[in-house]
């Protein structure tokens, strides 16, 4: 995750106005310093920290409202739906893995399973009727070993996942380019009375 950035120039015994002008440019800067790689959608530590930066800009937006005269109420629900779908993405790329990892933790089990079936020395049958009860007994071991139910409603989790992430992602992308055709940062640095 990243750290936010240090804020110089804050001064304790400073008015609340300037010195929240100044934590704010800062904290819009983080927000925007990402706007390149956000572009592409593997990039999700840069997607995860952007939503890490959209809560800070938003949190602080609503602690200083009263420091400000411009009504910024706007300027928070455009900031707070960035960091809410971008926090979906996230859940969604927190999610997938886990259920891959799971899928390959079932692949593991049911390959011991398996090998212990067939670890266990079974004399090769002679006839038709002892095999067949042989092949009985092996699936039927092999059926104890497996997990198959799983596998299926994992899969779908994952299917269902990378969808909600596609589109999650297309949601995020259409806002954040709203955003910047309606010149969102200059706006919000207007009311803030930050000048760059």
């Amino acid at each position: 995750m990243a750290k936010p950035r240090p804020v110089k120039g804050i001064r304790a015994d400073g008015r609340l106005t300037p010195n929240a002008r100044r934590i704010m440019a800062v904290r819009i800067e983080e927000v925007y310093q990402y706007d390149g790689a956000v572009a592409d959608p593997a990039r999700v530590t840069e997607l995860h920290d952007m939503r890490i930066a959209c809560k800070r800009l938003r949190y602080l937006l609503e602690i200083f409202t009263p420091a400000f005269v411009a009504d910024l109420e706007p300027f928070i629900d455009e900031v707070k739906e960035l960091q809410d779908v971008l926090g979906d993405i996230h859940d969604c790329d927190v999610q997938i893995p886990m259920l891959i990892d799971h899928l390959a933790w079932l692949e593991r089990q049911e390959r011991d399973g398996v090998d212990a079936v067939l670890a266990v020395g079974t004399p090769r049958p002679r006839t038709a009727a002892t095999r067949e009860a042989a092949f009985a007994q092996f699936r039927r071991r092999f059926d104890e070993a497996r997990r198959a139910d799983e596998r299926p409603g994992l899969h779908t989790m994952i299917g269902l996942r990378r969808r909600e992430r596609d589109v999650r992602y297309a949601d995020f992308i259409s806002r954040w380019r709203r955003l910047k055709h309606e010149h969102f940062r200059a706006r919000l640095e207007a009311a803030l009375g930050i000048a760059r």
